[in-house]
């Protein structure tokens, strides 16, 4: 065979290379973006996706002397539900700080005990322990985590999928999920007064119903806007509901999404549904190459719907065009990720309302941060993210180098061997 030949067949390998190369790109590298359909007792889930996620938590001591007794710091990442799921990769902690390890914990009404995944009520954590800790000193509790999460799209029921009062009575415990608490006060008169107003309205027993009845009275009769207490008390669903402002000519109760959530917690449950409060992190889906990113801290509810089950209602609804974009269920821009759920609660000074003992009250939140696409440095995970998450085309691009490279090698390694034959039959 000829030099140039030998040269052409060397160009076609060199191309049948480039050609598999491509075809294994496009074929097994794994896509960062997944869009999964799933149907959960009528709910559907879609536009799945898998994040990475990094948060920190800051508190300050504040007291003048130092802390008498170690300080433990429990960090949520994930409340059960349905739509996510997490899983811990690393921790980190400063000022003395120690990681205890992570786990599933639940409130019980007096405490925080051991609890499993799949309890309705569990909370998946950190566990942090602080010693030593100075005047006015600050600590952190960092903790990175892997999240799968998906929308949920709750448009196809209606009050024909759901069923009464009267069956989700019999279907959860009702010392639990309709028990009258601190916060919940709904046998107040100005809960009362409401319910009465709303029954008036729907003139049902059927679950749905009285839900989106609630969130038609809302969207009337309250309006978001920072209440006077805003942002360090919370306030009885009572005092929520009795007090107004004056909104373009009309009385209006207010506050932000946490007074929204207790006053509609307080309401379904005089009604006789099963309702919690859920409060966690949203995650905004920007689409394209943007992706996702953190929307900030919000307040929701999870109400039972017989035949349905536990799901998740967005209730701070401050106006009809919002009620009419939402009706019940959640904003579908965003990701809801739980990492807190509260039954029941107790009046401020109570033992157990925070789940921290008394000694603990000079450890104030002094701020915090939630980070999407940060993964633990150094880490097999954080490999696997930048292999995943790595665009296909830099792949190609990568490939097509390696191969010019390779290309390159070989052809000098031919010219240097023809060479060598063409000057040894010279000779």
């Amino acid at each position: 065979m000829t030099r140039q030949g030998r040269v052409r067949e060397t160009s076609k390998s060199v191309l049948n290379m480039l050609a598999l190369a491509i075809f294994v790109c496009l074929t097994f590298v794994p896509i960062s973006e997944v869009d999964t359909i799933g149907d959960l007792n009528g709910v559907r889930l879609f536009d799945s996706r898998t994040l990475y996620i990094h948060g920190y938590l800051v508190y300050k001591y504040d007291s003048s002397t130092p802390a008498s007794s170690d300080i433990p710091v429990f960090v949520n990442v994930w409340a059960n539900n349905f739509w996510s799921d997490a899983k811990i990769l690393k921790t980190a902690s400063s000022s003395g700080g120690k990681s205890l390890g992570r786990g599933y914990v639940e409130y019980d009404g007096e405490e925080y005990v051991p609890a499993e995944r799949d309890n309705h009520d569990s909370i998946y954590g950190a566990a942090f322990n602080f010693s030593g800790v100075q005047p006015y000193r600050e600590i952190r509790a960092d903790v990175w985590f892997r999240l799968s999460i998906s929308k949920v799209d709750m448009t196809g029921l209606s009050p024909e999928k759901v069923g009464k009062v009267s069956a989700a009575k019999e279907a959860v415990d009702p010392d639990l999920y309709l028990r009258k608490a601190y916060y919940w006060d709904y046998s107040n008169a100005s809960v009362q007064k409401v319910i009465e107003e709303i029954n008036e309205t729907t003139g049902s027993d059927n679950v749905y119903d009285i839900i989106y009845g609630t969130i038609d009275w809302f969207s009337t009769n309250m309006v978001y806007r920072e209440h006077e207490d805003y942002p360090t008390a919370r306030l009885r669903a009572s005092q929520i509901l009795n007090e107004t402002i004056r909104v373009h000519g009309k009385e209006k109760r207010y506050g932000v999404c946490r007074h929204f959530t207790d006053a509609f917690v307080a309401i379904m449950r005089g009604f006789g549904v099963p309702t919690n409060l859920m409060d966690g992190l949203i995650f905004y889906d920007m689409g394209g190459s943007v992706g996702v990113i953190f929307g900030g801290g919000h307040a929701w509810c999870e109400v039972y719907m017989p035949n349905v089950g536990w799901v998740p209602v967005e209730v701070t609804i401050s106006d009809k065009y919002i009620r009419d974009i939402v009706r019940v269920g959640l904003i579908s821009p965003y990701y809801y990720l739980p990492i807190y759920k509260e039954f029941t609660n107790t009046a401020p000074g109570e033992d157990g309302e925070a789940g921290e003992p008394e000694e603990y009250e000079n450890l104030i939140p002094a701020y915090w941060n939630w980070a999407v696409g940060e993964v633990p440095p150094l880490s097999i995970e954080g490999i696997i993210h930048a292999l995943v998450s790595t665009p296909i085309i830099n792949w190609i691009l990568l490939v097509i180098i390696i191969v010019l490279i390779v290309d390159s090698v070989l052809m000098r390694r031919k010219i240097k061997e023809l060479a060598q034959r063409q000057q040894a039959s010279t000779l």
